[in-house]
Protein backbone atom coordinates (compact mmCIF):
# COMPACT_ATOMS: atom_id res chain seq x y z
CA UNK A 1 0.00 0.00 0.00
CA UNK A 2 0.92 3.36 -0.64
CA UNK A 3 1.32 6.34 1.82
CA UNK A 4 -2.73 8.30 1.97
CA UNK A 5 -4.28 4.87 1.16
CA UNK A 6 -6.61 3.40 3.80
CA UNK A 7 -8.48 -0.13 3.85
CA UNK A 8 -11.15 -0.65 6.11
CA UNK A 9 -12.86 -4.51 7.52
CA UNK A 10 -16.43 -3.93 7.38
CA UNK A 11 -17.03 -6.70 9.89
CA UNK A 12 -15.15 -5.16 12.59
CA UNK A 13 -15.42 -1.23 11.87
CA UNK A 14 -11.76 -0.44 11.58
CA UNK A 15 -9.89 0.93 9.43
CA UNK A 16 -5.83 1.38 8.64
CA UNK A 17 -4.43 3.87 6.67
CA UNK A 18 -0.59 4.04 5.93
CA UNK A 19 1.52 7.32 6.67
CA UNK A 20 4.91 6.16 5.68
CA UNK A 21 5.08 2.79 3.43
CA UNK A 22 7.77 0.44 2.97
CA UNK A 23 7.97 1.42 0.10
CA UNK A 24 9.39 4.92 0.64
CA UNK A 25 12.55 4.31 3.03
CA UNK A 26 13.62 0.07 1.16
CA UNK A 27 11.79 -1.43 4.17
CA UNK A 28 13.91 0.55 6.87
CA UNK A 29 10.33 1.26 8.62
CA UNK A 30 6.56 1.68 8.28
CA UNK A 31 3.75 3.63 9.97
CA UNK A 32 0.15 3.18 9.50
CA UNK A 33 -2.83 4.20 11.66
CA UNK A 34 -5.74 2.02 13.17
CA UNK A 35 -9.15 3.24 13.88
CA UNK A 36 -10.58 0.72 16.51
CA UNK A 37 -13.94 0.71 17.19
CA UNK A 38 -15.49 0.52 21.11
CA UNK A 39 -14.88 -2.94 22.68
CA UNK A 40 -12.61 -4.11 19.89
CA UNK A 41 -11.16 -7.23 21.73
CA UNK A 42 -7.50 -7.97 21.14
CA UNK A 43 -5.60 -10.44 17.97
CA UNK A 44 -3.69 -13.22 19.95
CA UNK A 45 -0.84 -12.79 21.88
CA UNK A 46 2.15 -12.86 19.97
CA UNK A 47 5.86 -11.52 19.08
CA UNK A 48 8.25 -10.25 16.20
CA UNK A 49 11.46 -12.17 15.28
CA UNK A 50 12.25 -9.44 12.56
CA UNK A 51 11.16 -6.10 13.72
CA UNK A 52 9.68 -3.98 16.97
CA UNK A 53 6.15 -2.45 16.79
CA UNK A 54 5.64 1.31 18.80
CA UNK A 55 2.20 1.94 19.44
CA UNK A 56 0.71 5.36 19.84
CA UNK A 57 -2.55 6.59 21.10
CA UNK A 58 -4.19 9.28 19.31
CA UNK A 59 -7.56 9.21 20.84
CA UNK A 60 -9.65 7.91 23.20
CA UNK A 61 -7.89 4.54 25.08
CA UNK A 62 -5.68 2.13 23.76
CA UNK A 63 -5.39 -1.58 25.99
CA UNK A 64 -1.74 -3.12 25.40
CA UNK A 65 -0.81 -6.00 26.77
CA UNK A 66 3.24 -7.11 27.16
CA UNK A 67 4.40 -10.19 28.14
CA UNK A 68 3.32 -13.71 29.14
CA UNK A 69 1.51 -12.55 31.90
CA UNK A 70 0.02 -9.82 29.64
CA UNK A 71 0.70 -7.06 31.82
CA UNK A 72 -2.32 -4.35 31.09
CA UNK A 73 -1.09 -0.66 29.66
CA UNK A 74 -3.70 1.56 29.17
CA UNK A 75 -2.38 4.37 26.60
CA UNK A 76 -4.19 8.04 26.62
CA UNK A 77 -3.35 10.00 23.35
CA UNK A 78 0.43 10.87 23.28
CA UNK A 79 1.67 7.57 24.98
CA UNK A 80 3.68 5.04 23.42
CA UNK A 81 4.67 1.69 24.36
CA UNK A 82 6.90 -0.68 22.17
CA UNK A 83 7.15 -4.24 21.61
CA UNK A 84 10.83 -5.07 20.96
CA UNK A 85 12.29 -8.04 19.29
CA UNK A 86 10.65 -11.31 20.95
CA UNK A 87 8.83 -9.38 22.92
CA UNK A 88 4.92 -11.19 23.83
CA UNK A 89 2.30 -8.53 23.03
CA UNK A 90 -1.00 -7.71 22.00
CA UNK A 91 -3.39 -4.86 21.94
CA UNK A 92 -7.13 -3.82 22.21
CA UNK A 93 -9.35 -1.26 22.77
CA UNK A 94 -11.51 -2.03 26.04
CA UNK A 95 -13.58 0.91 26.35
CA UNK A 96 -17.32 1.99 25.01
CA UNK A 97 -15.75 5.01 23.11
CA UNK A 98 -13.42 4.29 19.81
CA UNK A 99 -9.56 4.97 20.07
CA UNK A 100 -6.95 5.49 16.86
CA UNK A 101 -3.50 4.35 17.39
CA UNK A 102 -0.48 4.72 15.29
CA UNK A 103 1.72 1.71 14.46
CA UNK A 104 5.37 2.10 13.89
CA UNK A 105 7.56 -1.08 13.01
CA UNK A 106 10.76 -0.90 12.33
CA UNK A 107 11.81 -2.63 10.53
CA UNK A 108 8.99 -2.83 8.17
CA UNK A 109 7.77 -6.52 8.42
CA UNK A 110 4.93 -7.26 6.49
CA UNK A 111 1.67 -6.24 9.20
CA UNK A 112 0.25 -3.88 6.43
CA UNK A 113 0.06 -6.62 4.17
CA UNK A 114 -1.19 -9.22 6.23
CA UNK A 115 -4.10 -6.67 7.02
CA UNK A 116 -4.83 -6.19 3.38
CA UNK A 117 -5.28 -10.24 3.71
CA UNK A 118 -7.42 -10.08 7.11
CA UNK A 119 -9.50 -7.39 5.77
CA UNK A 120 -10.66 -8.73 2.84
CA UNK A 121 -11.01 -12.31 4.08
CA UNK A 122 -13.56 -10.38 6.81
CA UNK A 123 -15.25 -8.00 4.27
CA UNK A 124 -16.25 -11.14 2.22
CA UNK A 125 -17.57 -13.20 6.11
CA UNK A 126 -14.50 -14.36 6.96
CA UNK A 127 -13.78 -13.62 10.20
CA UNK A 128 -13.77 -15.16 12.99
CA UNK A 129 -14.90 -13.63 16.66
CA UNK A 130 -11.68 -11.44 16.62
CA UNK A 131 -11.79 -10.21 13.28
CA UNK A 132 -8.84 -12.50 11.88
CA UNK A 133 -9.44 -15.02 8.83
CA UNK A 134 -11.18 -18.41 10.41
CA UNK A 135 -10.06 -20.55 7.85
CA UNK A 136 -7.20 -22.30 9.64
CA UNK A 137 -5.35 -21.99 6.13
CA UNK A 138 -5.63 -18.61 5.57
CA UNK A 139 -5.33 -17.50 9.28
CA UNK A 140 -1.99 -19.18 9.62
CA UNK A 141 -0.89 -17.38 5.86
CA UNK A 142 -1.72 -14.31 8.02
CA UNK A 143 0.14 -14.94 10.68
CA UNK A 144 3.14 -15.98 8.20
CA UNK A 145 2.51 -12.88 6.64
CA UNK A 146 2.84 -10.52 9.51
CA UNK A 147 5.66 -12.64 10.58
CA UNK A 148 4.13 -13.27 14.01
CA UNK A 149 4.75 -16.20 16.24
CA UNK A 150 2.42 -17.69 18.85
CA UNK A 151 4.01 -18.26 22.37
CA UNK A 152 4.28 -22.07 23.39
CA UNK A 153 4.96 -23.43 19.45
CA UNK A 154 8.76 -23.43 19.37
CA UNK A 155 9.44 -21.05 15.97
CA UNK A 156 10.63 -24.06 13.69
CA UNK A 157 7.31 -25.98 14.04
CA UNK A 158 5.76 -22.93 13.40
CA UNK A 159 7.64 -22.53 10.44
CA UNK A 160 6.84 -25.49 9.11
CA UNK A 161 3.04 -25.22 9.86
CA UNK A 162 3.43 -21.87 7.59
CA UNK A 163 4.91 -23.97 4.73
CA UNK A 164 2.42 -26.78 5.05
CA UNK A 165 -0.30 -24.11 4.73
CA UNK A 166 1.09 -22.10 1.92
CA UNK A 167 1.50 -25.68 0.15
CA UNK A 168 -2.42 -26.34 1.04
CA UNK A 169 -3.31 -22.92 -0.39
CA UNK A 170 -1.28 -23.29 -3.24
CA UNK A 171 -2.85 -26.92 -3.93
CA UNK A 172 -6.59 -26.01 -3.27
CA UNK A 173 -6.60 -22.27 -5.22
CA UNK A 174 -7.30 -20.50 -1.46
CA UNK A 175 -3.73 -18.89 -2.47
CA UNK A 176 -5.11 -17.25 -5.77
CA UNK A 177 -7.85 -15.57 -3.61
CA UNK A 178 -5.77 -14.29 -1.09
CA UNK A 179 -3.10 -12.44 -3.47
CA UNK A 180 -6.16 -10.48 -4.86
CA UNK A 181 -6.56 -9.12 -1.28
CA UNK A 182 -2.58 -7.82 -1.55
CA UNK A 183 -2.09 -6.50 -4.74
CA UNK A 184 -1.79 -2.32 -4.95
CA UNK A 185 -5.44 -2.34 -5.15
CA UNK A 186 -7.20 -4.73 -2.68
CA UNK A 187 -10.79 -4.61 -1.89
CA UNK A 188 -12.11 -2.50 0.20
CA UNK A 189 -8.87 0.22 -0.66
CA UNK A 190 -9.59 3.98 -0.89
CA UNK A 191 -7.68 7.43 -0.90
CA UNK A 192 -7.89 9.09 2.25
Amino acid sequence: MRAGQTIRNRHSGETLTVLVSEAENHGARQLYRVRLPARRQSPPLHYHLAFSETFTALDGKLDVYLGRERRHRQLLPGESVTAEIRQLHTFANCSDEPCTMTVETVPAGGVVKAFELAYGVANEGGAAKDGLPKNPIVRLRFIEISQGFLPGVPPGLQRALFGAAALAARLTGVEQRLRRYMSDEPDGMTDD
